[in-house]
């Protein structure tokens, strides 16, 4: 799994699957000289292949995807309709909004259908997003920083699994 904001010819990048995921799902169902050949490419293109089931794939990529996009589709729109003046943005801007809001440059019509397509597994993360989102809004309103570190510090853990 690999992509950048951008999309079309213009937005190719060199080596850019080298060591990447690509999900093989439902392998068993699949003809074995096509499975071949598909593995053949993936190696060729130094890719880590990972098979799994298709209804996992959906959850995991809801976890690990979807809901990032989704997130970050909502903090430019909570920017844009706050911030009315685009120079302040623009000059105010430091890099971890920049990385953080760079998926919301992301193509429409390829993000409409893959969340509408795994909408249950889209629904209950963002379920779960939400209710951190609150937990976080309660601490600040409440000046609870004990609960407010915890939460970072929960957060944190992330380090152990994305370097």
């Amino acid at each position: 799994m690999w992509g950048t904001e951008y999309s079309g010819p213009t937005a190719a990048v060199e080596n850019a699957f080298e060591q990447k995921a690509v999900i093989l799902c439902d392998v068993e169902k699949t003809d074995a000289d096509a499975l071949d050949t598909a593995h053949q490419l993936f190696n060729v293109l130094q890719m880590r292949i990972i098979q799994m089931n298709a209804k996992d794939h959906d959850v995991h990529a809801a976890y690990v995807s979807h809901i990032s996009h989704i997130t970050s589709f909502a903090l430019a729109n909570t920017v844009l309709e706050k911030e009315k003046e685009d120079n302040a943005i623009f000059e105010m801007a430091s890099a971890g909004f920049e990385s953080t809001v760079r998926l919301a440059k992301s193509n429409p019509a390829m993000w409409v259908p893959i969340f509408l397509q795994n909408k249950v597994n889209v629904l209950d993360v963002l379920n779960e997003h939400i209710e951190q989102l609150t937990k976080f809004r309660d601490s600040i309103r409440d000046d609870k920083g004990t609960d407010l570190q915890n939460l970072i510090e929960h957060a944190n853990k992330i380090r152990r699994i994305i370097k």
